[in-house]
């Protein structure tokens, strides 16, 4: 977008506070990339003002014959891989991790697929981070592959490649854990 890069040279001229223009045009889509990647997090605002200072900091490092917003968005993704690396040394994924209520007609049927959507998120942690990140962009953002290709910088045979072997180590992982029961993959 021919604006960002206006408001990019602004900022790279020292007018700091141009750079809030690029934080409230991009706040919510950041917001969501960090959603869907970590779920709910109680420091989610705190990781999101991480992810624009670390992008502040590397804007004289951004090429303006790219998109903008791709190249924020691969910064937010690999901040968030950082963070999931982070807890997993911490410890293992909680069992009580906050998953968004799915709509159902009954409580019987909200809990079943509440305690899928937690199994299935818990066995893509086992996932390798190359697949994962493609599945999480694939079928928790709707992205296309050429969209994920985009954000990634790799071409969509590979994305297309990754998304084929990450759902078969997703389902060897559901297999291996014997919850294979209700997930389709």
């Amino acid at each position: 977008m021919e604006e960002d890069r206006v408001i990019i040279g602004r900022v790279l001229q020292g007018n700091k506070d141009s750079y809030s223009e690029i934080i409230a045009r991009y706040h919510g889509k950041v917001s969501s990339i960090l959603r869907k990647m970590l779920g709910h997090t109680p420091d989610a605002q705190d990781i999101v003002q991480e992810i624009f200072i670390k992008t502040y900091y590397h804007l004289p490092e951004y090429k303006t014959n790219y998109d903008f917003s791709a190249w924020l968005y691969r910064i937010a993704a690999n901040h968030c891989l950082d963070e999931l690396r982070k807890r997993k040394r911490k410890l293992a994924l909680s069992s009580s991790e906050e998953i968004e209520p799915v709509d159902s007609h009954t409580p019987e049927v909200a809990f079943l697929n509440k305690e899928g959507q937690r199994l299935l998120r818990q066995r893509m942690m086992s996932v390798e981070e190359k697949y994962r990140i493609v599945l999480e962009m694939r079928y928790f953002e709707s992205l296309s592959c050429e969209e994920i290709s985009h954000r990634l910088s790799i071409p969509s045979s590979t994305v297309r490649t990754r998304l084929a072997r990450g759902k078969d180590k997703l389902r060897e992982a559901i297999g291996h854990a014997g919850q294979g029961g209700d997930f389709h993959l």
